[in-house]
C-alpha cells in the first residue's frame, strides 16, 4: 500500500497514455446527462499547460511501438522504483523492492530485445520516459494540493486521500 501511495500519480499518467494509445480514449466525453467531462485534464491531474509534454510522451511511446507488455513492465517499474520506492517511509523490506525492480527491468530488457529487435534501443528509451512521467505527475500533484489548500477542490475523495497519504 505504501508503494502505491507513493506512485499513484505516475501510474495514473501512464495509464492515461496507454488508454489513449490502445483504446482510443478521447480528450473529452459527454456523459449521459449531457455534461462534458475532460478526460485529458484528468490525465494531466488538472494542469492543462502540461498537454504538450503529455502529447510528446505519447508520441515517443507510439514511435517505440509501446504495447501491453511494455505497459505492464513500466507500471511495475513505477511502483517499485528504487529511486522512490525503496525510500518510502514504512517500507520494511527495501531489499525486496529493489530485487523486484531489477527483476522487472530484466524482464523488460529481454522482452524488448526478443520481440522488438527492429526498434533500436527500445529498452533504454522506455526507461528514459519514466522520469518524464514523474515530472508531469509531480506537477499535477502540486496543482491539486494548491487547489485543495485554497478550498477549491473536493476534500473527501480517493484522489485527495492518496495525495495526503503521499505527503505525510
Amino acid at each position: 500500500m505504501k508503494l502505491l501511495q507513493n506512485s499513484w500519480s505516475d501510474m495514473l499518467v501512464l495509464d492515461h497514455i496507454h488508454q489513449r494509445l490502445h483504446n482510443a480514449l478521447p480528450d473529452d466525453t459527454t456523459l449521459h446527462n449531457g455534461q462534458k467531462f475532460d478526460l485529458l485534464g484528468l490525465g494531466l491531474l488538472g494542469v492543462p499547460s502540461l498537454a504538450e509534454h503529455f502529447n510528446e510522451l505519447q508520441n515517443k511511446l507510439q514511435e517505440l511501438k509501446f504495447d501491453v507488455g511494455d505497459y505492464i513492465c513500466m507500471k511495475f517499474l513505477l511502483l517499485l522504483n528504487p529511486g522512490k520506492g525503496a525510500d518510502v517511509r514504512g517500507i520494511t523490506n527495501r531489499k525486496t523492492v529493489i530485487e523486484g525492480y531489477e527483476n522487472v527491468q530484466a524482464a523488460l530488457l529481454d522482452y524488448t530485445l526478443t520481440c522488438y529487435p527492429s526498434v533500436p534501443d527500445k529498452f533504454a528509451k522506455l526507461l528514459s520516459i519514466i522520469p518524464e512521467i514523474h515530472v508531469i505527475a509531480s506537477r499535477g500533484e502540486e496543482h491539486l494540493y494548491i487547489k485543495h489548500c485554497a478550498g477549491s477542490a473536493p476534500s473527501q475523495t480517493l484522489l485527495m486521500e492518496m495525495l495526503h497519504a503521499k505527503r505525510k
